[in-house]
Protein backbone atom coordinates (compact mmCIF):
# COMPACT_ATOMS: atom_id res chain seq x y z
CA UNK A 1 0.00 0.00 0.00
CA UNK A 2 1.21 3.19 -0.61
CA UNK A 3 1.05 5.55 2.37
CA UNK A 4 0.91 9.85 2.88
CA UNK A 5 1.05 10.68 6.53
CA UNK A 6 -0.11 14.12 8.06
CA UNK A 7 1.45 14.96 11.63
CA UNK A 8 0.25 18.17 12.80
CA UNK A 9 0.37 19.72 15.72
CA UNK A 10 2.58 17.75 18.49
CA UNK A 11 3.14 18.96 21.67
CA UNK A 12 6.00 17.77 23.61
CA UNK A 13 5.35 14.98 26.25
CA UNK A 14 8.30 13.35 28.67
CA UNK A 15 9.12 10.14 29.84
CA UNK A 16 6.50 8.84 32.40
CA UNK A 17 4.21 11.55 31.43
CA UNK A 18 1.02 9.26 30.91
CA UNK A 19 -0.54 9.11 27.56
CA UNK A 20 -4.26 7.68 26.49
CA UNK A 21 -3.91 7.25 22.94
CA UNK A 22 -6.68 6.83 20.50
CA UNK A 23 -6.86 5.38 17.02
CA UNK A 24 -9.80 5.06 14.65
CA UNK A 25 -10.00 3.85 10.76
CA UNK A 26 -11.79 6.17 8.33
CA UNK A 27 -13.11 5.74 4.34
CA UNK A 28 -10.61 7.59 2.33
CA UNK A 29 -13.07 7.24 -0.72
CA UNK A 30 -13.71 4.19 -2.98
CA UNK A 31 -10.22 3.18 -2.93
CA UNK A 32 -8.68 4.24 0.50
CA UNK A 33 -8.24 3.99 3.71
CA UNK A 34 -7.52 7.25 6.33
CA UNK A 35 -5.89 5.79 9.95
CA UNK A 36 -6.67 8.53 12.91
CA UNK A 37 -4.76 8.95 16.03
CA UNK A 38 -4.74 11.20 18.54
CA UNK A 39 -2.34 11.31 22.12
CA UNK A 40 -3.67 12.73 25.16
CA UNK A 41 -2.28 13.51 28.14
CA UNK A 42 -4.75 11.85 30.65
CA UNK A 43 -4.60 14.35 33.70
CA UNK A 44 -5.28 17.26 31.63
CA UNK A 45 -6.91 15.81 28.57
CA UNK A 46 -4.69 18.12 26.13
CA UNK A 47 -4.14 16.76 22.97
CA UNK A 48 -0.72 16.18 22.16
CA UNK A 49 -0.40 14.23 18.85
CA UNK A 50 -2.81 14.63 16.02
CA UNK A 51 -1.75 12.27 12.66
CA UNK A 52 -3.40 11.10 9.66
CA UNK A 53 -2.21 8.24 7.58
CA UNK A 54 -3.73 7.52 3.99
CA UNK A 55 -3.65 4.40 2.55
CA UNK A 56 -4.36 3.16 -1.20
CA UNK A 57 -3.88 -0.20 -2.78
CA UNK A 58 -0.62 -0.39 -5.47
CA UNK A 59 -0.12 -3.48 -7.80
CA UNK A 60 2.92 -4.78 -7.29
CA UNK A 61 3.75 -5.60 -10.72
CA UNK A 62 2.29 -2.67 -12.84
CA UNK A 63 3.23 -0.37 -9.57
CA UNK A 64 -0.22 1.49 -10.57
CA UNK A 65 -2.97 2.26 -7.81
CA UNK A 66 -5.66 -0.56 -7.85
CA UNK A 67 -9.25 -0.78 -6.41
CA UNK A 68 -10.05 -2.78 -3.17
CA UNK A 69 -11.13 -6.46 -3.97
CA UNK A 70 -14.79 -6.61 -2.73
CA UNK A 71 -14.39 -8.69 -0.27
CA UNK A 72 -11.48 -6.67 1.50
CA UNK A 73 -13.90 -3.91 1.48
CA UNK A 74 -16.72 -5.33 3.15
CA UNK A 75 -14.17 -6.60 5.77
CA UNK A 76 -12.90 -2.89 6.34
CA UNK A 77 -16.01 -1.38 6.95
CA UNK A 78 -16.92 -2.98 9.63
CA UNK A 79 -14.12 -1.09 11.59
CA UNK A 80 -14.78 2.29 9.50
CA UNK A 81 -15.69 5.49 12.02
CA UNK A 82 -17.82 7.72 10.25
CA UNK A 83 -16.17 10.87 10.83
CA UNK A 84 -13.65 13.47 8.05
CA UNK A 85 -10.05 12.79 8.58
CA UNK A 86 -8.45 14.18 11.91
CA UNK A 87 -5.92 16.30 9.55
CA UNK A 88 -6.61 17.53 6.14
CA UNK A 89 -4.12 16.95 3.64
CA UNK A 90 -1.61 19.09 2.98
CA UNK A 91 -2.19 21.16 -0.09
CA UNK A 92 0.83 22.47 -0.83
CA UNK A 93 2.94 21.46 -4.08
CA UNK A 94 6.87 20.29 -2.77
CA UNK A 95 8.75 22.25 -4.84
CA UNK A 96 13.16 23.14 -5.46
CA UNK A 97 12.21 26.69 -6.77
CA UNK A 98 11.45 28.10 -3.51
CA UNK A 99 13.15 31.81 -3.62
CA UNK A 100 15.95 32.01 -0.37
CA UNK A 101 16.34 28.15 -0.68
CA UNK A 102 19.18 26.43 1.22
CA UNK A 103 20.00 22.77 0.72
CA UNK A 104 21.80 20.44 2.80
CA UNK A 105 22.63 17.06 1.57
CA UNK A 106 23.80 13.78 3.20
CA UNK A 107 25.23 11.00 1.05
CA UNK A 108 26.43 7.04 1.39
CA UNK A 109 23.09 6.07 3.63
CA UNK A 110 22.06 2.47 4.26
CA UNK A 111 19.51 1.07 6.34
CA UNK A 112 20.67 -1.73 8.79
CA UNK A 113 18.60 -5.10 8.85
CA UNK A 114 16.88 -4.59 11.95
CA UNK A 115 15.26 -1.48 9.92
CA UNK A 116 13.50 -4.26 7.74
CA UNK A 117 9.85 -5.41 8.14
CA UNK A 118 8.29 -9.04 7.17
CA UNK A 119 8.37 -8.26 3.35
CA UNK A 120 12.15 -7.63 4.05
CA UNK A 121 11.25 -4.00 3.00
CA UNK A 122 12.57 -1.11 4.96
CA UNK A 123 9.79 -0.04 7.87
CA UNK A 124 8.26 3.19 6.51
CA UNK A 125 8.51 4.81 10.22
CA UNK A 126 12.70 4.49 9.55
CA UNK A 127 12.32 7.05 6.46
CA UNK A 128 11.45 9.63 8.93
CA UNK A 129 15.05 9.12 10.28
CA UNK A 130 16.92 9.24 6.75
CA UNK A 131 15.99 12.14 5.89
CA UNK A 132 16.23 14.10 9.39
CA UNK A 133 19.94 13.01 8.53
CA UNK A 134 20.48 15.93 6.13
CA UNK A 135 18.51 18.01 8.61
CA UNK A 136 21.27 20.93 9.98
CA UNK A 137 22.79 20.61 13.47
CA UNK A 138 21.92 23.83 14.44
CA UNK A 139 17.97 23.07 13.87
CA UNK A 140 18.28 19.63 15.46
CA UNK A 141 19.90 21.49 18.52
CA UNK A 142 17.69 24.47 18.77
CA UNK A 143 13.90 23.32 17.34
CA UNK A 144 11.72 20.67 17.79
CA UNK A 145 9.43 19.42 15.08
CA UNK A 146 6.05 21.05 14.83
CA UNK A 147 4.67 18.76 12.11
CA UNK A 148 5.65 17.09 9.30
CA UNK A 149 3.47 16.00 5.69
CA UNK A 150 5.49 12.69 4.32
CA UNK A 151 5.04 11.42 0.93
CA UNK A 152 6.06 7.45 -0.30
CA UNK A 153 6.33 6.79 -3.59
CA UNK A 154 8.34 3.28 -3.20
CA UNK A 155 9.94 0.60 -0.97
CA UNK A 156 13.33 -0.16 -0.73
CA UNK A 157 15.97 -2.41 1.61
CA UNK A 158 19.05 -2.79 2.89
CA UNK A 159 21.15 -3.01 -0.26
CA UNK A 160 20.16 -0.01 -1.40
CA UNK A 161 22.44 2.83 -1.06
CA UNK A 162 20.36 6.16 -0.36
CA UNK A 163 21.00 9.93 0.01
CA UNK A 164 19.05 12.33 1.78
CA UNK A 165 18.19 15.98 0.83
CA UNK A 166 16.78 18.69 3.00
CA UNK A 167 16.09 22.17 1.41
CA UNK A 168 15.41 25.36 4.30
CA UNK A 169 13.02 27.86 3.42
CA UNK A 170 14.02 31.08 4.73
CA UNK A 171 12.25 34.61 4.50
CA UNK A 172 14.16 37.75 3.23
CA UNK A 173 17.28 35.66 4.12
CA UNK A 174 16.85 35.80 7.82
CA UNK A 175 19.65 33.67 10.13
CA UNK A 176 18.16 30.56 11.13
CA UNK A 177 19.14 30.96 14.61
CA UNK A 178 17.04 34.10 15.07
CA UNK A 179 13.62 32.77 13.49
CA UNK A 180 10.80 31.48 15.46
CA UNK A 181 9.79 29.02 12.59
CA UNK A 182 11.61 27.40 10.40
CA UNK A 183 10.07 25.18 7.59
CA UNK A 184 11.95 22.53 5.19
CA UNK A 185 11.46 20.05 2.43
CA UNK A 186 12.68 17.03 2.00
CA UNK A 187 14.29 14.49 -0.27
CA UNK A 188 14.73 10.80 -0.03
CA UNK A 189 16.28 8.86 -3.46
CA UNK A 190 18.68 5.91 -4.05
CA UNK A 191 22.11 7.07 -4.53
CA UNK A 192 22.89 4.90 -7.91
CA UNK A 193 20.43 3.95 -10.03
CA UNK A 194 18.43 4.96 -13.17
CA UNK A 195 14.60 5.72 -13.84
CA UNK A 196 12.18 7.28 -10.96
CA UNK A 197 15.03 7.48 -8.14
CA UNK A 198 12.54 9.55 -6.05
CA UNK A 199 11.49 7.25 -2.30
CA UNK A 200 9.82 9.92 -0.24
CA UNK A 201 9.33 13.35 0.04
CA UNK A 202 8.36 15.33 2.54
CA UNK A 203 7.91 18.53 4.60
CA UNK A 204 7.83 19.93 7.91
CA UNK A 205 7.88 22.62 10.33
CA UNK A 206 10.40 23.20 13.38
CA UNK A 207 9.70 25.61 16.22
CA UNK A 208 12.25 26.79 19.04
CA UNK A 209 12.37 24.07 21.82
CA UNK A 210 11.40 25.25 25.36
CA UNK A 211 12.65 23.75 28.28
CA UNK A 212 10.21 21.81 30.83
CA UNK A 213 9.74 23.92 33.56
CA UNK A 214 10.49 23.09 36.62
CA UNK A 215 8.50 21.20 39.47
CA UNK A 216 5.93 20.64 36.87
Amino acid sequence: MLDHDVLWHAQIFYTGDIVEIDNWKTALGKNGVCCNLTFRDCITGQILVRASSFWVIMNKKTRKLSRFPNEVRAKLEKFFVDKPPLVEQATRTWSRSEDNIIEHICKGLKPRWSDLDINQHVNHVKYVGLILESVPKTIIEKYEIDSMTLDYYQEFTNDNILQSFTYILTNDNAIISNCDIVDCQHLLQFEIGGGNSNIMKGMTRWRLKHKKTQGL
